[in-house]
C-alpha cells in the first residue's frame, strides 16, 4: 500500500478569530479558504515543517516552541472518495495580530487574500468539512 502524503498547517488564533487564506484558482483546492499549509519534506519533523511552510506562505517567522499540536485532518481526493494524505495542524496564538505579506512571501502567490474570521463567518465559507470541524473546536463552538 502506498504511503499517504503528509502535510502541515498552522492555525493563527487571535481572540475569537482565526487567520484563513484563500487558495488561488491555479493550484490545489482552488478558491477554498484554508490555513497556511504545505507538504512535510522527507525526514522533516511536522512542527519544523509548520514553521517553514508558514514563513514561505506568509513571510512571517514564528518559533517552533510557540506551536501547539492540535490535531490531524485527512486530505481527500477532489471527489472525496479516498484519503490521499494527512495534515498535521498546529495552533499559534500570538500576542499581537499578524498580517501575511503575500507579495514578498516565497509562496505568497498560492493565496489571493488572507483575513481573520469568526466562527459565524467560517461556518458558511468553503473550507472543507474536516478543517471546518477542527476550527469549530479551536474556536470553542463545540
Amino acid at each position: 500500500m502506498k504511503e499517504k502524503k503528509r502535510y502541515v498547517g498552522v492555525v493563527v488564533k487571535m481572540d475569537d478569530k482565526v487567520l484563513l487564506c484563500k487558495r488561488n484558482n491555479r493550484g490545489s483546492f482552488p478558491g477554498m479558504w484554508s490555513v497556511p499549509a504545505g507538504s512535510i519534506e522527507k525526514n522533516e519533523k511536522s512542527r519544523d515543517a509548520g514553521v517553514r511552510e508558514f514563513k514561505e506562505e506568509t513571510n512571517i517567522t514564528i518559533k517552533p516552541e510557540n506551536l501547539t499540536f492540535t490535531g490531524i485532518v485527512p486530505r481527500t481526493s477532489r471527489d472525496g472518495k479516498f484519503v490521499k494524505g494527512y495534515m498535521y495542524v498546529y495552533l499559534y496564538e500570538p500576542k499581537e495580530i499578524l498580517f501575511p505579506d503575500l507579495e514578498n512571501a516565497v509562496d505568497g502567490e498560492e493565496h489571493t487574500e488572507c483575513g481573520y474570521f469568526t466562527w459565524n463567518q467560517i461556518s458558511i465559507m468553503n473550507t472543507g468539512t474536516q478543517l471546518k470541524h477542527l476550527l469549530e473546536v479551536i474556536l470553542g463552538k463545540i
